[in-house]
Formats: structure tokens, sequence, C-alpha cells
């Protein structure tokens, strides 16, 4: 049996940047996913003849411009293109609000319910660009130390953007800049993005700034379309991997990794029996399904398994991919042809208020009487993605709880679509004589068919206290993990989830740095 250098179990995108990253070091490097296409949460799939939708993540931002550099990714088929309008909101009383990457265009937008909100909205923006400087620097590698963070925040204004980034809630911080209700609705949302809080929770402004980390076109906070949809990500990252040497598998489910007397992973056991030897085992999967299901209780070091027990996984958002015969007709924006509120984020949330009820249900178990949700129709900027004359829509929804209060989620999972589309419908009513395909995806579905445990979409929430040296686990932080061999590479360590790629590449870095022996 060949062995390899590294085995990477799972073929999200990170455990593909691990894997280019090593393979283009000189390791034999070999990756193994247990679905038929790669990509793991970032993946395109034909649903219904001739539709291609993003199955779960479903626009791009975030990923570090140093993997699109190093890997080339753009020579590999990397294309995005910045949505422009960024977003439109519609409101109930027939106003809207659209954000471009213009910002002077925007601000002629907010004025149409602040003066002061858009003379405001500079200084927001120069908030956020001092504290992604401080941070930026801090997630590119190992989490960084009490002492690192420390001098990243120093001095008076320092405190004060650590206070902010780690115990405001995204609804107070809006507050320090906004007083128009219909202004602070869209920006509220980046807060509880895949997140089981309200915009009212502490530690909510840490979430809104994780997801203004990044860039498109050179516009700071901007998120884009990837051509072919965000399975794009994944086959660009597997073919700079395999040009490099790498060797990917798909339909190899590793059921378990094997740990010697020792204490070491020695080699991966597949659900066929087979087995695969390797000097290094990383994974890919959620810590949970890493440490629990695949390494086991008995083979973790004393307090693992139980602060592994400990973190929080259970997802909250709900998918509904859609194929539609024609376009959302808005009210506030009527027009059945491409328009501006097509071309963007389609933001369902007039209130922060409204977003805060949503939690509230979800709290008690119940899936949102009024979700929030962000439509996406990439078919509208971009034709070979549905039929011609169709369209593809993706409504990305919050909340429904992965258990809930009463039912199953076999039960309920048509009722809960309903009803998402049924709000959908309240700012365009043309919307369910439009559907032609349907298929909704809650967090167990998200956990079956790509296997993250709980449907978390980040791998465990990212909280400010399941982040730093609260991220794999309480009390264990880091990629290598306290069983030898075996690093983690995926979005439950630092620095978190999203189409980021920082852990993958880190994770490189690290193994690349510290062990001799590959």
């Amino acid at each position: 049996m060949t062995r390899h250098d590294a085995i990477i179990v799972g073929s999200g995108h990170n455990g593909l940047i691990t894997a280019a990253y090593l393979a283009k070091a000189g390791k034999s490097v070999l990756v193994l996913e247990r679905r038929e296409v790669i990509g793991g949460a970032t993946v395109t799939e034909e649903f219904w003849p001739g539709y291609k939708l993003s199955t779960c993540s479903y626009v791009c931002s975030l990923l570090l411009p140093e993997v699109v550099r190093e890997l080339e990714l753009e020579r590999h088929g990397y294309d995005i293109r910045p949505l422009d309008p960024q977003y439109f909101t519609p409101f109930p009383d027939g106003r809207s609000l659209t954000s471009y990457l213009d910002g002077e265009r925007t601000k002629a937008e907010i004025r149409k319910f602040s003066k002061r909100d858009a003379e405001n909205y500079d200084a927001y923006w120069k908030m956020w660009d001092r504290i992604i400087a401080r941070m930026r620097p801090l997630m590119n590698r190992r989490t960084p130390t009490e002492s690192e963070l420390e001098a990243a925040f120093d001095g008076l204004e320092g405190e004060e953007d650590w206070r902010r980034l780690t115990k405001a809630s995204v609804a107070d911080l809006l507050d320090e800049f906004f007083e128009s209700e219909e202004v602070k609705a869209p920006l509220c949302v980046g807060g509880v993005i895949g997140t089981n809080a309200g915009p009212r929770d502490s530690g909510t402004a840490y979430i809104k700034f994780h997801h203004i980390l990044g860039s498109v076109g050179g516009h700071r906070g901007a998120w884009g379309y990837v051509r072919g949809g965000m399975g794009m990500v994944a086959e660009s990252i597997a073919s700079a991997a395999r040009e490099a040497g790498a060797e990917i598998l798909t339909d190899e489910e590793v059921e378990g990794i094997e740990v010697g007397e020792d204490g070491e992973a020695r080699a991966v056991a597949l659900r066929d029996g087979r087995s695969f030897e390797a000097d290094i085992i990383i994974s890919n999967a959620d810590p949970e399904r890493t440490f629990l299901g695949m390494v086991g209780e008995g083979a973790l070091p004393e307090g693992l398994a139980e602060s592994v027990k400990n973190t929080r996984t259970e997802g909250s958002v709900v998918k509904v991919l859609l194929g539609l015969g024609g376009l959302p007709d808005f009210t506030a924006m009527p027009g059945k042809s491409v328009g501006p509120q097509h071309v963007g984020a389609i933001v369902i949330n007039p209130s922060v208020d409204y977003l805060q009820t949503a939690w509230e249900d979800a709290k008690e178990g119940r899936p949102s009487e009024r979700p929030f949700m962000e439509g996406y129709i990439q078919s509208a900027t971009e034709d070979g993605l549905a039929p011609s004359g169709k369209h593809t829509m993706s409504l990305f929804c919050q909340y429904a709880p992965y258990r809930l209060a009463e039912g199953t989620w076999e039960e309920r999972r048509d009722e809960i679509g309903k009803r998402i589309i049924d709000t959908f419908a309240e700012y365009a009513p043309n919307l369910p004589d439009a559907i032609e395909h349907v298929e909704v995806l809650g967090p167990p579905d998200i956990e079956a068919k790509i296997g993250i445990s709980g449907g978390n979409i980040f791998h465990g929430e990212m909280t400010p206290d399941r982040m730093f040296g609260g991220r794999p686990a309480p009390g264990f932080s880091g990629y290598e993990a306290p069983v030898g061999n075996l690093y983690l590479c995926g979005a439950g360590v630092w620095p978190g989830g999203a189409v980021f790629g920082a852990a993958g590449r880190n994770c490189a870095v690290e193994i690349l740095g510290r062990d001799e022996r590959i």
C-alpha cells in the first residue's frame, strides 16, 4: 500500500487549499471525499435539468487574496465579479433602499430616509476599516495570544474598538451611527448570519465584522458571484492541487482515524474496510465529527471530549433553492425584466425588531413566523445556469432550529419552505406562480448532505467566546490537535468559517514550518 506524507479528510475549500500548499511544497497528498462531488459546502449542483445552483455557500468575498495569488486560481478558472447593486431591500410600505458599490449613490439612497445617516455613513465604514486593520494581520496565522491582541488594540481608541468588536451587539453598534430603521435593517443582518443569536445579543458585532473582512474588485466589504457558481471555487483550488501532484478521490467516506497505543494518528479507515496510512492526518471535517466521530472519545486526552460536546453546533439556517419560470416582480420596484432589484442580494428584513422577533421564535424551538432572508438570482447576470427564459434563485433564511419544539423536519419541511416563500411573496406577489421547482434544506438536511454536524455552516458558533483561544473548543485551540500527527484545517478552527480559506492556508503553513517528517 502506498504511504502518503499527508491525508486530508474532506474536500471542502479549506481541505483543498491545505492540499494544494502541501503538494506545491513537494509532499505526497491524498484527499478523500465522502460525496461524489468535491467542494463540501462550496459546490454547484444541478438540482433539476438545466438548473445549476450553489447548494450551500452562494456568494464570495472573504476568499484570501493570498490564496488566489499564490495558487494562481484565476489561471485555474476562478472568476469573480462584484454585485452591483450590492443589495436591494424592499419595505412593506412600498419604499426600498438600494446599496451600490459607489458610496455616493448609496448615500443618496440613505438620504431618502435620513440626512443624518447619510452624513454618518463614511464614519461607520472608517470605524470598520480601523478594526479590520487591527485584526486582519492576526488572521493569517495561528490563534493570536492575549498579548498579541492587547498590542493590536492598544490605546484608548483601541480599547473602544475591542469593546465594539467583542462585546457589542450589532444593533447597539448601528445605533451609534444611524437613526433610521430602514438604514439599519439591511446592515444588521450581517451580525446574525449563520448564528444562533439575534441582533440585540452581545457579540453579534463580531459576526458583522467577519462578514465585511473581504473585498471584491477593490471594494471593501463587497460580495460577488463566482462564474459557474461556488463550485468553481473548489474546482479551481482542486485544479491547482492536482497540478502540484495531489490526488483527490471522491465516493471515499472516512469512517475513522486510527490512533495507535502511542497516542498518534497513523491512518484513516474507510467505510468499505480499506485504510490509508500517512505521516500526517488532516481533517477538514468539523471538530465534533473529527474528534467524537472519527477519532473516538477513548483516544482523546482528558477533557477534550467534554469540551467538544460543550461547543454549540446546531444550526438554524434554511436554504430554499428555486427554479423559476420568471423573475420576481417587486411592489417596491416593479418589473419582470432584469433590473437593479434582481442582480444583487435581495434582503427581506424591514427592521432590527423584525429580525430580533425572528430569533425569539427560534429560541423557543419554533421556525420564525416572519423569517429573515437574502435572495440571490445569479442567473440574472450569467447565462448557463438555467434554461433559456428561466432563472434560479437561492434563499438563505433564518431561523429554523435544528431541533423543532413540535414535530420533525421530515414532517414540517414543506410547511417551513412555504412560510419562507409566502413571506417573500409579500414583497413580490408573483413569486409563488413563478416557481417551477423547489428544494428546502434545513439544518438536518445540510448535516446529512454535506456532513456538517448540526448543519452549522461555520462548524460551530463564531461569537467571540467561541473564537480566539476558544476555537475549536474551550481549552483547545490551534490547528495541531492534542492527538499526535493529527491536524484540523476547517472552519472549526481559527479564524473561522465562510468561504475564507484562512484556516486551510494557515494549517498548511504551520505543518510545513513545524513538522520535519513532511
